[in-house]
């Protein structure tokens, strides 16, 4: 009998300490739960339903269904801005991981104070994009800016970077490739440095060089790294905003307007909230399509089913 009632005592206890753990568990978890429901859920509920009216800020809203939709699709300025925004994107991202590629080789060949020169190689990543743009004006002003002074000193003629549509762009490329190339050397110099030795030993045991290393080795062990490298450059791309906005002010005209700044122009500028959410739902649409696309590759690598 008291071993009956022991055994259900100590059930009992066990039960209630399983429900206490369960309860910690609730309590600890509830800020993050709180956090996700605050800054993401609801903005997005109310982003989505937001964008099915037509309002403008101290205006009453008005339904219009998928109008907000349909005009987007015809607005040759969202069109633009998203042209503008996707060669941004593939010309940062091609040249920052080539040449992020080629400083990481560099380096995993160990050259002499290398500590040194990657601590240098990535000052431009802590850089505010404000700043950067700042520095950009001084680099590339008509006038004064050292860039001009450079190319009359090899007699060539001074170019308008920042008043011509085509150097405007060309500018805010150059320096995004200064700022975020050390980010994607990093990432592929610690692939390198992770990649096992004893594929290279016994391929230079059958006779394969440099290049044969390189292309049947080197690149294919790291292709997740290149895509993981990718993957973030491409989400900061695509969101870009102040790097633009504080050089060019998506200027002259509309020729750097990328898709983030007509987004905020619209909504916080024009106060077309509803029109404003819409583009906002489409362009989150087309960073997850994005993204999804990019990394449907690495399920054959890891093998994921």
């Amino acid at each position: 009998m008291h071993v009956k009632v022991l055994s259900l005592y100590i059930i009992t206890a066990k039960e209630k300490s399983m429900k206490t753990e369960d309860r910690i568990k609730i309590f600890l978890l509830l800020p993050i739960i709180v956090w996700v429901l605050v800054i993401t859920i609801f903005p997005l509920l109310f982003t989505l339903r937001l964008s099915f009216y037509e309002w403008h800020f101290g205006f009453p809203s008005k339904f219009s269904g998928i109008k907000n939709y349909v005009k987007a699709v015809g607005d040759e300025r969202t069109l633009n801005s998203l042209k503008v925004t996707i060669i941004y994107v593939l010309v940062t991202i091609i040249a920052e991981v080539t040449l992020g590629f080629f400083i990481a080789l560099l380096f995993n060949k160990g050259i002499r104070e290398g500590r040194f020169l990657r601590s240098f190689l990535t000052l431009p990543l802590f850089t505010a994009p404000v700043a950067v743009a700042y520095i950009g004006m001084i680099l590339f002003h008509s006038e004064y800016g050292p860039v001009n002074y450079i190319l009359q000193k090899l007699s060539f003629k001074p170019v308008n970077w920042l008043g011509s549509p085509l150097y405007a762009m060309i500018s805010i490329i150059l320096l995004d490739i200064w700022q975020w190339t050390p980010f994607t050397f990093i990432v592929i110099h610690a692939g390198l440095q992770s990649l096992p030795l004893e594929p290279y030993e016994s391929a230079k045991i059958d006779g394969a060089n440099s290049w044969q290393l390189m292309r049947f080795l080197t690149i294919p062990m790291l292709i997740p790294v290149l895509i993981t490298a990718i993957t973030f450059k491409l989400v900061y791309s695509l969101k870009v905003f102040d790097l633009p906005y504080a050089l060019t002010a998506g200027g002259p005209g509309i020729s750097t307007e990328v898709f983030a700044m007509y987004i905020h122009r619209q909504g916080l500028e024009f106060f077309n909230l509803g029109y404003a959410s819409s583009l906002s739902l489409i362009f989150l649409l087309i960073v997850m399509a994005s993204c999804t696309i990019l990394l449907k590759p690495m399920k054959h690598v890891y093998e994921i089913k």
